[in-house]
């Protein structure tokens, strides 16, 4: 499991949330691509906060995929 890190930045936030809710389910980044329909780089780059808008259709999709909610991001 991933160490909870303080962050102030809502960015590296989001990329944090989504890679542990990821990593928690014991899933690879090209698992999570795969049922997503999102590229594997695009997951890659999104984890290291790289994606600086990644719409909310993305977000969509990962929340859904993750059995996530939004407010929970």
């Amino acid at each position: 499991m991933i160490r909870e890190i303080e962050t102030k930045n809502p960015k590296k936030e989001l990329s944090f949330k989504l890679k542990e809710a990821r990593i928690n389910r014991g899933w690879t980044q090209g698992y999570l691509a795969k049922i997503t329909g999102l590229s594997r780089i695009y997951i890659i780059k999104l984890e290291a906060g790289q994606i600086p808008n990644p719409g909310i259709k993305n977000i969509k999709q990962l929340v859904y995929a993750l059995g996530l909610k939004i407010e929970e991001l």
